[in-house]
């Protein structure tokens, strides 16, 4: 039954005090899509073996040794989330549109094949090229916005806050100084909300009865940023070799504002009434996580043949350090209920919990890439690339209390040999190009639980090449499903079910600062 109350936990952010659960942040903050330009998102993503693209910055410093000119590239990116949720037999609606900049650029080669020495210019070809490249990705963007409605008539999250807070002494709940762990049960109790039953120490009750609509609105901002500086060396055309280092940064907030309104009781003949104590309450729930990590990349691309590139690409475990907000608002208003038992008239009262904060590491797995592309002659490429990837060896390691409890989910629930793949197709004629891409995360979890976290993702470019300047406009089309609980609870358990529509579209402008 533990194990049970902890799985189910981790999916209320009301409940995130309870120190636990945060091995779901694997999923949130290591599951992800490549950035990059417009070009190569076209493709799917799949260039660690292309070469010749700027993003290879980022996915494989090897990929920059192609170069011989000086770019400037940069991306912007428009997206429209469309959320459909059903709860309670009733169906939502809600869009949302953003946009931001997605990419930014600089490729700069350093020392081509003819040096110079003392007085004279000489060919050196034995001398390996030299590129340096500094990238900027937006790699996951938080922003979404889901609701849900719908009345439910078997529970309400007051019996939640009852059930948790059976067995809690009742000078821990009254106490006026917020205690860690059940600061929100302790605003219930401020609000009337459960009530203390001075037959049964430690017990409590509830004198609103009703079953209520329930409504919830979740907010999210933020993304996944990466800012890679990579150098390449190219031996000849032919073997290019790579480093790479890499900073990120993880910014996410959620704000979950949940309403129970309209509490209902049925009567006598069967219908449903108004029961006349509560009007309505609003929890309204924020969560706030910043975080930096560094990686190493090392990449390599040989070219067997003219036509032929062969990659691979290694990036080290990343390392955050992270930083963790919570807090909750309780706002009740009742229909000047009078409660006897304390001989008060209740309106109308807003009270909030202490900010509590939790700072930690958090490891992210390394990742082993291999790619393969193919030319055909001047008229374009096949490429296609696959990630392994080790969920189960991500870890925790928590300032203030044991990590033990999520380090052993996450040893218990995700893969230890994870495949993503991707791959894509682009076509010339002159300058112009048609690209079509494909790209596939598996779900990390072992088994499936709760709800299927793969993604996939379907894309088609256009792109206009000259000898100064390069643009390309991309569509990029991903579903996925998602699920929120309002309060875990061991019988009828109300879940709302959620499927999102993301629509993207890139532009992307490179301009060619010299010609060699």
């Amino acid at each position: 039954m533990i194990r049970l109350i902890r799985l189910v936990i981790i999916f209320v952010s009301f409940n995130s005090f309870g120190q636990y659960g945060y091995y779901k942040d694997v999923i949130k903050f290591g599951q992800y899509f490549n950035g990059g330009t417009g070009r190569v998102q076209a493709i799917g993503g799949a260039s660690s073996s292309l070469g010749g693209d700027v993003s290879s910055i980022s996915i494989n410093p090897a990929g920059i040794g192609f170069f011989n000119k000086k770019v400037f590239s940069i991306t912007y990116k428009s997206q429209s989330n469309k959320n459909t949720s059903n709860f309670i037999s009733e169906t939502s609606y809600y869009k949302k549109t953003f946009d931001n900049l997605n990419n930014i650029s600089l490729l700069l080669p350093l020392r081509s094949q003819r040096s110079s020495y003392n007085q004279g210019l000489f060919e050196c070809k034995t001398c390996p090229k030299l590129n340096f490249g500094f990238s900027y990705n937006s790699l996951k963007d938080f922003t979404n916005e889901r609701y849900y409605r719908g009345y439910n008539d078997n529970n309400s999250i007051i019996d939640y806050f009852l059930t948790d807070a059976q067995g809690v002494p009742f000078s821990l709940m009254s106490n006026s100084e917020q205690i860690s762990g059940i600061s929100v049960l302790q605003e219930a109790y401020d609000h009337y909300l459960i009530n203390p039953d001075n037959d049964l120490p430690g017990s409590y009750f509830s004198f609103v009865g009703g079953y209520p609509l329930q409504e919830e609105r979740v907010i999210n901002s933020g993304n996944i940023s990466k800012f890679s500086i990579s150098s390449a060396l190219n031996f000849n055309d032919v073997f290019f070799f790579g480093l790479g280092a890499n900073i990120y940064r993880i910014y996410y907030e959620q704000n979950r504002i949940y309403k129970e309104s309209s509490f209902e009781i049925l009567n006598e003949n069967d219908d449903w009434e108004i029961e006349g104590i509560l009007d309505y309450l609003i929890l309204d729930d924020l969560l706030k996580i910043t975080g930096t990590g560094t990686s190493l990349s090392l990449g390599m691309i040989i070219k067997p043949t003219d036509n032929l590139n062969v990659g691979i690409n290694y990036e080290s475990k990343t390392k955050y350090f992270m930083r963790e907000e919570i807090d909750s608002e309780l706002e009740t208003s009742y229909f000047d209920y009078y409660f006897q038992p304390e001989d008060t008239v209740l309106g109308t009262s807003i009270s909030g919990t202490l900010t509590n904060v939790t700072n930690y590491d958090f490891y992210l797995p390394s990742k082993l890439t291999f790619g393969s592309s193919y030319f055909i002659n001047k008229y374009g490429f096949i490429t296609a690339d696959i990630d392994l990837i080790n969920y189960s060896s991500s870890n925790f390691i928590f300032e203030d209390f044991s990590s033990y409890d999520d380090n052993q989910e996450i040893n218990n629930l995700y893969k230890t040999m994870a495949v993503n793949y991707r791959f894509g197709v682009e076509g010339r004629y002159d300058k112009f190009y048609l690209r079509l891409g494909y790209s596939y995360l598996t779900d990390p979890n072992k088994n499936l639980v709760d709800v299927d976290n793969k993604k996939v993702r379907k894309s088609i470019g256009l792109g206009f090449l000259s000898n100064t300047i390069s643009l390309d406009f991309t569509y990029l089309s991903t579903k996925d499903y998602s699920r929120l609980i309002p309060y875990p609870i061991y019988s009828n358990q109300p879940v709302a079910d959620i499927s999102s529509m993301k629509n993207t579209f890139l532009i992307s402008l490179g301009i060619r600062i010299n010609n060699r």
